[in-house]
């Protein structure tokens, strides 16, 4: 069993943030695909625990799968939403929290 260390108390609150800004996004942009609400919890995974200094990938994908797990309800909600390919490409070239936050704020 894989020891993943804990994210900061404020990370989870900032990522679920995160997805209701998906979740409201309007009129313009395409229509979110599971794999894209996807990239957005892997990135944030990513971002959290490159700050903790964790770079073990077997770490980094337990994470994850805890993560979607965790968040099953909101991943469920956000396929089908508006977003833009602006933001996902901003997504994926965030490097702190603080700016993939900026990302899903358009």
């Amino acid at each position: 069993m894989l020891l993943v260390p804990a994210m900061r108390s404020s990370a989870y609150p900032r990522l679920v943030f995160a997805f209701a800004c998906v979740l409201v996004l309007g009129g313009c942009g395409r229509r979110a695909t599971a794999e894209d609400c996807d990239l957005i919890v892997d990135r944030y995974v990513e971002i959290e625990l490159r700050a903790l200094k964790v770079n073990d990938p077997a770490i980094i994908e337990q994470r994850k799968t805890e993560m979607r797990r965790d968040l099953k309800d909101d991943l469920k909600a956000c396929p089908g939403k508006r977003i833009t390919d602006g933001m996902l490409a901003c997504v994926k070239q965030a490097q702190t929290n603080d700016e993939l936050d900026k990302c899903t704020r358009w």
